[in-house]
């Protein structure tokens, strides 16, 4: 992909639609952050269709037209749907009325393909969590219930045909047609939202989809009992820069980091807590090893590794393979589970003893922290600790979506030390994209191209890893590993450290020190500060696809406060030192 092509996704249109009470984005093929008279309501409605292994095809809308009439206003998109060697193609026609939203989509397939899923999703708001919400059954019946409040690991609404629920004065209602009905909590591969779909999981699938089959489904929102002077939340009303307050206060400390051994030279870079190494059992094993004990100690750090075996007898194979002695981390992964499966941990653990490793051992999730959450009763209770992996573009690869999975990602962190009833936790590694798919029904998981984000170099990802990094640091969580040392999905090129290899390497030495607590917060604004001694390091980002300024009011001891204005580009960092006195460096 080029820059220029990088710009198109970092910079994508949004289409403003506003229908009498009703406000909403049209991003590509989406109805993105929906809202009825100044109350959010949807974070989106859209169509999806997805391969045979959860593959998602990427959407792209070649003709959109609108027409206005006395009942309301009525927008309709070609998409043509393409990846992975499928193709399918469909018309969304979203109609605006008064009180109502349908949202309509008719597809049809060009060629015969397996697919796991196609139709409508609904992706509801990850402030919903705890709200009270009735659900209608296919039969009629209504059940009374409530969105999670923790990530929930299965699906919390079965058997859905409608959805009503309350918010600020206003009563809002889904009804489905053309399928029935489910909702998962797509928190658990931090997605911000909960998502209600079809078809249910417990029917069978892959299924064939024959050339010329077709899908027709609906989706209508109504409203009732409006709050017409509802303010709307994301609209800012105080003139000037926004501003955001330091509090002396420590909120926690900075994890350590770490990247994973990858392909090519290592990068100058101090401070890092260790190289995460992941073998798998196989031929290869050999090979990855060797350039992992190689980067490593080029590096001057640990190796932090993460076995993936498929059976317990082939874990000491691995060790003979390893220099324990400077290995400071061992988990054990089982190659289709991707979980710490319970005669792997037996069997980890009998070799770590008998060749006296002195680290620690590791057990969790090679993949998701969905994994972690849905395998918690099985999980080796004696762990010392617990480890999960991210990746933000698990169903959506819009550049809104990865950035709203920040939030999240801390709430990832907060459940799983719930899971692990406060034993540490090791996230990582941190990726763009997923490493390999853990959700394949045909076996395959995946190529390297296909894992390959073309924004890894960008100064976009920069500003994502510092608001991961402060999502991150919470009491717990001990260390984090982010992308790979070099490659395609690495911290550094042929030209050096890339803009996130840059903000890693002035964060790595930081371990350790206190993370001051903050108060307030700016739409768009990750704001990071640190206590290194005598100085306070203000790490700031700008995640957004504007300039954005912002005033950061700094404690100044008990009677003073000092200001530090921030101008940052679209998708960039900063970092200022300010002194004790709290005058800019």
């Amino acid at each position: 992909m080029t820059n220029e092509a990088n710009d198109a996704r970092l910079f994508a249109p949004a289409e403003p639609i506003e229908v009498r009470g009703w406000k909403a984005e049209l991003r590509n093929d989406e109805l993105a952050d929906i809202s009825f008279n100044g109350i959010p309501v949807l974070r989106a409605i859209r169509s999806v269709v997805r391969d045979q292994d959860w593959n998602t095809l990427a959407p792209t809308v070649h003709r959109t037209a609108s027409r206005d009439s006395e009942n309301g206003t009525t927008v309709l998109l070609d998409i043509d749907f393409e990846g992975y060697g499928s193709r399918y193609t469909g018309e969304l026609a979203i109609h605006l009325a008064a009180d109502s939203l349908k949202v309509t989509f008719d597809g049809v397939a060009p060629a015969d393909f397996r697919s796991n899923r196609i139709g409508l999703v609904v992706l509801h708001r990850p402030d919903d969590a705890g709200r009270a919400v009735a659900i209608g059954s296919p039969g009629g019946d209504s059940t009374p219930s409530n969105f999670p409040t923790n990530i929930s690991p299965h699906q919390p609404f079965l058997d859905i045909a409608s959805m009503e629920w309350e918010r600020d004065g206003t009563r809002f209602a889904l009804g489905f047609s053309g399928d029935v009905f489910e909702t998962e909590d797509q928190r658990n591969w931090t997605d911000a939202s909960f998502k209600t779909y079809s078809t249910p999981l417990s029917k069978p699938f892959p299924v064939n989809v024959a050339a010329g089959s077709r899908v027709h489904q609906s989706v209508l929102l109504t409203a009732v009992g409006s709050a017409a002077d509802a303010a709307d939340p994301g609209r800012a009303t105080a003139a000037g820069p926004l501003k955001v307050t330091v509090l002396d206060d420590v909120a926690a400390q900075v994890p350590g980091l770490s990247v994973s051994s990858g392909s090519g030279s290592v990068a100058d870079i101090t401070g890092l807590d260790s190289l995460v190494l992941e073998v798998q059992a196989g031929t290869s094993a050999d090979a990855a090893v060797r350039d992992g004990i190689r980067q490593a100690g080029e590096l001057g750090v640990p190796l932090d590794v993460r076995l993936i075996v498929a059976s317990a007898e082939q874990i000491a194979g691995l060790l003979e393979l390893l220099p324990l002695e400077n290995v400071v981390r061992l988990a054990v992964f089982d190659a289709a589970s991707h979980v710490t499966e319970p005669p792997l941990w037996a069997g980890l653990k009998a070799e770590a003893e008998q060749r006296g490793f002195a680290g620690t051992l590791l057990a969790g999730a090679r993949s998701h922290f969905t994994e972690l959450n849905r395998n918690a009763d099985r999980l080796p209770a004696e762990s010392p600790a617990l480890a999960y992996s991210i990746t933000p573009q698990m169903h959506a690869t819009e550049v809104p979506h990865i950035v709203e999975t920040l939030p999240i990602q801390r709430l990832t962190a907060l459940n799983a030390l719930r899971i692990s009833d406060g034993r540490p936790l090791h996230v990582g590694p941190v990726t763009l994209k997923a490493r390999f798919n853990a959700v394949s029904t045909s076996g395959s998981l995946g190529d390297d191209e296909s894992f390959n984000d073309p924004l890894q170099n960008e100064p976009f990802t920069a500003a994502w890893l510092l608001g991961s990094v402060a999502a991150l640091s919470v009491p717990g969580v001990e260390t984090v590993s982010y992308f790979e040392m070099s490659g395609p999905r690495g911290i550094s090129d042929f030209e050096g450290l890339t803009p996130a290899g840059e903000l890693l390497a002035a964060l790595a030495p930081l371990r350790g020190a206190d993370v001051l607590a903050i108060d307030g917060s700016v739409p768009g604004l990750a704001l990071y500060p640190v206590r290194d001694g005598v100085e306070t390091v203000v790490f700031a980002a700008n995640l957004t696809p504007k300039p954005l300024a912002a005033v950061v009011l700094l404690p100044g001891g008990e009677d003073a406060a000092g200001e530090l204005t921030l101008d940052l580009e679209p998708w960039t960092h900063t970092i200022r030192r300010v002194a004790s006195q709290w005058a800019a460096a």
